[in-house]
């Protein structure tokens, strides 16, 4: 039997991130297969084979993606040309649902297999065109939160939990918070402050000037805060430095683990940090902003929902504060920071319901679970 192909599509950094732990293990117990199709560098040092660029594939909102919508029609092109030529064992959809869902269609027409991994999120928005779109076009969906199970189900038989990657990301390196780390910031020599503006330039530009005021409102009452903003390696380091001119605030390149190991507060932008903030114990707040037309279609889409954030959408409660659109200033943010600050029983009560997420989510290895969907449904196909 020949060697393996297996083609994938990620187009954001915490994709690049999760999938290439999925790769390190189908090249442990199969050497000879060839992971190719659209990824990042940590999939490339995994040996992964990219096809285009990643960078052009990392945008979010609407009016980003019409900004670069010749770029996408050529990439998709491309995809569908290189899946009719190439005849993959399967193809591995990773979240990106807008631009994944036409490359499904594509290969669904031609007879590849498809597997999705990182469901959209349904309880969100869309969940009728998503479980159908799903269910006509994928031959299995895997699931990174338990509770997704029971909504996909009644659309679809094909479907499990595989476990969260940031939590084997974790446990594989052993970090381990305490419920007893100290709660009393106010007698703390230093106060430090991480700041998480997102993994997108558009979210730099709408984030970090926000989250920066609000530090600043916070060092006039408590002059001892110093801050860390995660720089994120895709996005230039000018694009942080010209919102950056305070000698209090650093900039960090490294794993975010580590910068949370070290912090007492977070700022995070919604997304995946902020349950790698939630699981590293660190109480936050958190924020998103986006354009007002983006925003609006968002708005009219969604219905019902009262939070956005992974920690409290887990937890079904309000575990962290978010400041979204409006409600997103310098104030705000600073205001529910500085609860933290005043009071050690708020620190500690959100610091112990932070760490028992990790409860809900379990002990399953993602990179091992898809890793043998893969092959079974490429050995099926």
């Amino acid at each position: 039997m020949s060697n393996p192909l297996y083609m994938f599509i990620v187009g954001d950094p915490s994709g690049d991130h999760n999938t290439a732990a999925i790769i390190r293990s189908l090249r442990t117990e199969s050497p000879g297969a060839r992971c190719y199709g659209i990824g990042g560098p940590k999939m490339e040092a995994e040996g992964f084979e990219p096809l285009l660029p990643f960078e052009g594939f990392n945008r979010m909102g609407y009016w980003e993606v019409l900004k670069n919508l010749s770029f996408f029609h050529r990439a998709k092109k491309l995809l569908v040309r290189r899946i009719r030529d190439d005849r993959p064992n399967i193809l591995v959809c990773v979240d990106f649902s807008g631009f994944n869902t036409h490359i499904m269609k594509a290969a669904h027409g031609m007879n590849i297999p498809v597997l999705w991994y990182i469901a959209p999120k349904i309880w969100i928005w869309k969940k009728k065109k998503h479980t159908t779109n799903l269910a006509r076009y994928a031959a299995h969906v895997a699931l990174i939160f338990p509770f997704e199970r029971d909504l996909f189900l009644p659309y679809m038989k094909e479907v499990s939990f595989v476990g969260n990657p940031l939590v084997e990301y974790n446990d594989a390196r052993g970090y381990a918070v305490s419920e007893s780390k100290a709660a009393d910031l106010s007698k703390k020599e230093v106060i430090r402050l991480a700041i998480v503006p997102g993994s997108r330039p558009q979210e730099i530009e709408n984030m970090l000037p926000v989250m920066l005021a609000a530090f600043h409102l916070l060092k006039q009452r408590y002059p001892s805060i110093r801050a860390t903003v995660s720089r994120c390696g895709y996005i230039r380091d000018e694009d942080y430095r010209r919102f950056v001119n305070d000698p209090d605030v650093a900039c960090f390149g490294g794993p975010l683990e580590e910068l949370f190991l070290s912090s007492d507060l977070a700022l995070v932008t919604s997304g995946t940090a902020t349950l790698q903030t939630a699981l590293m114990g660190v109480p936050m707040v958190i924020a998103y902003k986006t354009s007002p037309l983006s925003y609006y279609i968002y708005k009219t889409c969604i219905r019902g929902i009262r939070h956005i954030g992974l920690p409290n959408i887990i937890a079904r409660d309000d575990v962290v504060p978010e400041c979204i659109q409006t409600d997103m200033t310098p104030q705000r943010l600073a205001g529910f920071l500085e609860q933290y600050i005043t009071s050690a029983e708020k620190y500690a009560g959100t610091v112990k319901k932070l760490i028992s997420l990790k409860q809900e989510l379990g002990s399953r290895r993602p990179s091992i679970e898809v890793a043998h969907l893969i092959k079974r449904i490429s050995h099926a196909g």
